[in-house]
This record gives structure tokens, C-alpha cells and sequence, in this order.
């Protein structure tokens, strides 16, 4: 089977795909998260490119044919509710100048290749302000008529934080319900940092290293209450968000996403790379490349491996 993953990020999306991928082509334009894509799977293609610039014709040649499966994550910010300009008419942001055009240029590629499965992801709220329909309608332009838009609340399916995302396919999936574990049981295990490790014998595990913190901001994580924030960005005229919240050990983390910065349940420190990872389904035998922030962003910026798996699944049986 031949995968192309567009917009790949640090690999998310591909996890589910990669193990039954003979050939298999990921590209992106950010050199970190490619870094960490290599990283991981090592047999896969990896192209640092502009897709806005890339032609249908490039990708058939260098898999030897038409792919069975086109994933795509374009970027999303401009539909981010926490973006303070997402109010805005769709058509302007995905007829205009930013990145939320690139969704353009993943259907003209897709609409080129006909593969027999595709998945666009991307938030929720992309189908807002007249979204849906210039999807469609751009889908048909292309020759696409048969269009599904799976909402997925990833923490229905056993992901062990919030994630609501819209799976635009020609498919319609059924992904099997589970229950997702509470924070603690997602993170409890690993090793404690700090001033918590001192009686701890230490154990090396990727990207789980205590993230520096100035000392005016410690005390304001030292204070902070279980499910309080210590920091806030305004969305709005009248609307704030809170960043830098004490998850609640018994309970479901709120949704991971590149901006989020959490503090541990029950030490006074930030959640590490790793412990985002965790909370979005990833092995700790994934690695993260890369400055931090940077690691975070692919973490938060991704498709949760577990869900990844369970497309997958639903994918290869439409195309058997």
C-alpha cells in the first residue's frame, strides 16, 4: 500500500498507517517536526517542502503510482477558536493570504491523485461561517462528490485527553467507543522531577525532562489550586482562556494543543514533553527532536496516535 501523509507534523497521523505502507511519503515545510518524523519511522520518505507549491505529478513519481490513502492535517489556526480573528467569514481566511488556503491546495492534490481513501483533519469550527460548503462545493470542483464529515471526540474513543476534530473522508467511520483514563493513570507512572526526585531512583525516559521556569512564575504555580489556571490569553474583546492549569489527577485532561502548558497534579512544575505526549496517546518509544517548544507544538499539533489506529483500521478494510 502506498501512503501519502500531507501537512505530517511529527507523525501522528501516519502511526496507524506506517505498518502496512510499503511506500510511504510525509511531507511538511517545518524542519523540526520532520526531524522527529525521520526519527520515528525511518523507512518513510520525508520531504521538506512547500505544499502550496507541490505538484500531484512529484508524488505519483516518486511512489511509483497513484497512493491507496491521502492523509492531510492543514494548518488550523486560523479557525482556532482561541485565535481572536476566527469570527471572520470563512471564504475570507480560505480564499485569502494565510495558511488556512493550504486546505485548498490538499483537495487540488487530492482531487489529482484519486486515491481510495482520504482524510483531511483539521478543527471542528472549520465547518463554521459558511465552511462546510466551500468544502464541498471545492471538493466538486474537483471531481469529489461523495464527502463525509466524521466529528471525533477523541476521548470517546479512549484518548486520554479532550479532542474534538472533524475527519473530512470519503468515508464515514464508526470508531469503536472506550473509556479513557484519567490523568493519573496516564502519567502517574512516570518518574517524579525535581525536588520530588530526590529520593527517587533515577530513570532515563525520552523527553521527560523538567522544563525551566522563571521563579516569579513558580510561585504562582506553587499556589495554584487543582483545576485552576495561573495564566490567561484573551480570544476576545470579553473573552479569556486559561493556560498553565493544575490537571485534576482523577479526571480527564481538557484538550493538548500547542499553546497548552499544564502543571502537574501533585508537583509544583510544568507537565514535560513527554507527559503532553502521554496525554496524547503516544509510546514512549515515539522521541521528540528539536528545541522544546518545538516538541510541544508537535505533541499538541498532532492526530493522537490512537485514533490514528483506529482510521487505519476502518481504512484498510475499504480498500481489502
Amino acid at each position: 500500500m502506498k501512503v501519502v501523509d500531507l501537512f505530517c507534523g511529527a507523525g501522528g497521523f501516519s502511526h496507524g498507517f506506517i505498518k502496512d505502507s510499503d511506500r510511504h511519503l510525509a511531507v511538511d515545510i517545518d524542519q523540526h517536526a520532520l526531524a522527529t518524523y525521520a526519527r520515528n519511522y525511518p523507512t518513510a520518505t520525508v520531504w521538506n517542502r512547500d505544499i502550496g507549491r507541490l505538484h500531484s505529478s512529484e508524488i505519483q513519481e516518486s511512489l511509483g503510482g497513484r497512493p491507496e490513502v491521502v492523509l492531510a492535517s492543514p494548518p488550523c489556526e486560523e479557525f482556532s477558536k482561541s485565535n481572536p480573528e476566527s469570527y471572520r467569514p470563512a471564504a475570507d481566511r480560505i480564499y485569502g493570504t494565510g495558511t488556512a488556503r493550504l486546505l485548498l491546495d490538499a483537495i487540488r492534490i487530492i482531487g489529482d491523485l484519486e486515491p481510495q481513501v482520504f482524510i483531511i483533519e483539521n478543527v471542528a469550527a472549520i465547518l463554521r461561517s459558511g465552511g462546510h460548503d466551500i468544502i464541498v462545493r471545492e471538493f466538486i470542483r474537483v471531481g469529489i462528490k461523495n464527502i463525509h464529515f466524521n466529528l471525533v471526540r477523541a476521548h470517546q474513543h479512549g484518548n486520554p485527553s479532550k479532542r474534538l476534530r472533524v475527519f473530512i473522508s470519503n468515508m464515514k467511520f464508526k470508531l469503536p467507543r472506550r473509556n479513557p483514563p484519567t490523568v493519573h493513570t496516564a502519567i502517574g507512572d512516570l518518574p517524579p522531577l525535581g525536588l520530588d526526585a530526590i529520593l527517587s531512583r533515577p530513570v532515563a525516559i525520552p523527553n521527560h525532562n523538567l522544563v525551566p521556569v522563571m521563579e516569579s512564575r513558580m510561585k504562582k504555580v506553587r499556589r495554584a489550586r487543582s483545576g485552576q489556571g495561573v495564566r490567561h490569553f484573551r480570544i476576545s474583546k470579553s473573552k479569556t482562556q486559561a493556560n498553565w492549569v493544575r490537571l485534576r489527577p482523577d479526571q480527564l485532561a481538557t484538550s493538548i494543543n500547542g499553546l497548552s502548558r499544564y502543571i502537574h497534579p501533585t508537583e509544583d512544575r510544568l507537565l514535560t514533553v513527554r507527559e503532553h505526549a502521554r496525554l496524547m496517546s503516544y509510546p514512549d518509544s515515539f522521541v521528540f527532536t528539536g528545541p522544546v517548544e518545538s516538541q510541544y507544538n508537535q505533541v499538541g499539533e498532532s492526530v493522537p496516535p490512537l485514533i490514528s489506529h483506529l482510521l487505519a483500521q476502518e481504512a484498510l478494510e475499504h480498500i481489502e
